[in-house]
């Protein structure tokens, strides 16, 4: 049955094979070496790994925190959503108003038209009434000038105010739609973010975190735990070692 291998080297086998041995001095400061690298490696380690734990803490703290504030920020999306739709119906509606406003407009304007005709008419008629040379009308034909005076111009300006309530109208409906398609972006986005994607985004954040601390703990500890068994296999099988004559 074969023995396990052993860090005690026999002169003369050493000698005839390499041609050199270390003295035991030298192995001992070597065991010395490893030993002293396994700890301050395991003592790294473990310091490591206390860092790893307060920052894991930490990092379920911030997406704790993280999750509340998008919380916070998907019912703030969803009321910004939910009042551009309200926003859009309410531009549909003034626009249809204005829309409703522009024939009534021209309605007016046209009656206002034939008001002035009519006036004209009856201030010339009721200026040819002439009895024995007197004219017993010419105070109310004046009246009527003067209301047609005060009426001329008005069916133009309606008319003109028409045309820019149609003009204003169809822009309220151009910023209804750009409303609407804004509230339809905020509401996919809002889907979107509801779906978990923050959490995920900073569970795989965090995962790829604690596994890069993890692997350079384990980088720390595995070979001092090999120097630090080997150094020590080394000193128990000097201390055992009888001592050769010179």
């Amino acid at each position: 049955m074969s023995q396990p291998p052993s860090w005690r080297d026999d002169d003369a086998a050493s000698a005839a094979a390499t041609g050199t041995a270390l003295s035991t001095d030298s192995t001992r400061r070597i065991a010395n070496a490893l030993v002293y690298y396994g700890v301050a490696g395991l003592v790294l380690a473990a310091i490591g790994l206390v860092i790893l734990l307060v920052a894991a803490w930490r990092l379920n703290g911030v997406t704790d925190r993280v999750e509340v504030v998008a919380d916070r920020m998907l019912a703030t999306l969803d009321r910004t959503a939910d009042l551009l739709d309200a926003a859009v119906v309410t531009v549909d509606d003034v626009a249809s108003t204005l829309d409703a406003a522009d024939p009534m407009l021209d309605r007016v304007a046209g009656a206002l038209t034939t008001t002035v005709a009519s006036l004209r008419g009856l201030q010339e008629s009721a200026a040819a009434v002439s009895i024995l040379g007197a004219q017993p009308l010419g105070g109310l034909a004046n009246r009527f000038g003067q209301v047609a005076d005060s009426l001329d111009g008005l069916d133009v300006e309606l008319a003109t105010f028409a045309d820019d309530l149609a003009s204003d109208a169809g822009s309220l409906r151009l910023n209804g739609e750009s409303l609407a398609a804004l509230a339809g972006e905020l509401h996919r986005l809002h889907n979107e973010l509801s779906d978990g994607l923050i959490a995920d985004t900073f569970g795989a954040m965090r995962f790829l975190f604690v596994a890069l601390l993890a692997f350079l703990i384990a980088v720390a500890a595995l070979p001092a735990t090999a120097a630090l068994w080997i150094g020590r296999r080394m000193r128990s099988e000097l201390a055992g070692a009888s001592p050769v004559a010179p």
